[in-house]
């Protein structure tokens, strides 16, 4: 599968967490655009140390950069990947908007929103420089939402969505956003 902005592809059946993955990679010095994928995670990372079991269907993945931009403009980057991961759930029909600072939400028909992904971003760095970082997200695509306030794409749309499509497109707009904001 060809995917925008990644130059290797990590693909798992499972792992215990594609953050963590990723990290480890990044420190056996992996190339910028490596992007590991599992198809399930028992311990998938969330903010502030949240821990999350990722069931099969939902997509769960998690790209290394090696940017050189400086530390500061972390933040932005944060939601400039939240504002391009809720677009790219937009081609899939789902009325999405981004909740500060890491999830993106989903109108629902009862006019509520709903989670239906997050995104976490970690790095690493000294002397005010970035030695790699990793842009972490879960989406809510076929699988059962973890949680009673979430919705997956399958529920908003009726049907059956697939992970590796909604990848591509997250992957098209994280690529997309990472060079308009000169991320690079």
């Amino acid at each position: 599968m060809k995917l925008a902005g990644v130059r290797k592809l990590v693909r798992l059946e499972r792992v215990d967490s594609t953050q963590s993955e990723a990290r480890r990679l990044a420190e056996e010095g992996a190339p910028d655009g490596t992007l590991v994928w599992a198809l399930s995670q028992t311990a998938g990372k969330g903010r502030l140390g949240r821990r999350w079991r990722s069931a099969p269907g939902g997509l769960y993945a998690s790209w290394l950069l090696r940017p050189k931009f400086p530390p500061e403009r972390l933040a932005e980057l944060s939601l400039a990947c939240g504002e391009a991961l809720a677009a790219a759930l937009r081609e899939f029909g789902a009325s999405t908007s981004v909740k500060p600072p890491n999830d993106v939400y989903a109108l629902c028909a009862d006019g509520k929103g709903r989670k239906i992904a997050g995104i976490l971003c970690e790095a690493s760095g000294s002397g005010g420089r970035l030695d790699w970082l990793i842009v972490g997200f879960g989406v809510n695509v076929d699988n059962a939402p973890p949680l009673a306030r979430s919705v997956s794409l399958r529920a908003l749309a009726g049907r059956p969505v697939g992970a590796g499509a909604v990848l591509k497109a997250a992957m098209t707009a994280l690529s997309r956003a990472r060079r308009a904001g000169n991320f690079v």
